[in-house]
């Protein structure tokens, strides 16, 4: 018996690329399977996220003197909630906050994914990073966009030419800013 050459035939492997991840935090019965309320609390969401500007359902809020960004509206059930990530996406822990006043009304302006910065970044040398939404400092003439655990930073615009995307990473205290491959990308 012998085999047709087509059934010998293997794809071939396919490069690696930046994987881009949303988090979903709530599902149709409330807080989704995998992640634990480590918190509940009250308060208001007084503008879109600018850690996620992307996401329609993504807020910045408060809660007493703590500003939350960025944090997610449950759609399905309850709309007075919103799930703050407490510490990245890389964390099963979420904040539920429940709304004191009415989300605005006010139409959004819509950004494209392939424009803004992520939220969080994991770097293929296992590092991960969240978006700096306030002002920060200039490093070769580049803004500071991530901080990262352990005094490491990331400088610049994503580079995006590629399927595996890169940024400049800096370690505290280098001379010197190496471009890093990233893994995964949250929005």
């Amino acid at each position: 018996m012998s085999l047709a050459p087509d059934a010998l035939a293997v794809d071939p492997p396919q490069p690696p690329r930046t994987k881009i991840k949303l988090l979903t935090p709530f599902g149709v019965n409330g807080v989704a399977e995998g992640l634990q309320t480590s918190e509940n609390v009250s308060g208001k969401c007084f503008a879109p996220s600018a850690a996620s500007p992307t996401r329609p359902d993504a807020w910045r809020c408060s809660a007493g003197n703590a500003i939350l960004d960025p944090c997610y509206q449950r759609i399905l059930g309850d709309e007075k909630q919103l799930a703050c990530p407490v510490e990245g996406p890389w964390s099963q822990k979420v904040l539920l906050l429940t709304l004191t006043e009415p989300l605005s009304n006010e139409p959004r302006k819509e950004m494209p994914r392939e424009s803004a910065l992520p939220w969080a970044i994991e770097l293929a040398n296992g590092k991960r990073c969240s978006l700096f939404t306030g002002a920060t400092a200039p490093v070769a003439g580049m803004r500071i966009n991530y901080g990262c655990p352990g005094g490491f930073q990331i400088v610049g615009d994503i580079d995006r030419s590629s399927p595996v995307w890169r940024v400049f990473f800096q370690a505290e205290n280098a001379m010197a800013l190496e471009q890093v491959d990233l893994a995964v990308v949250w929005y």
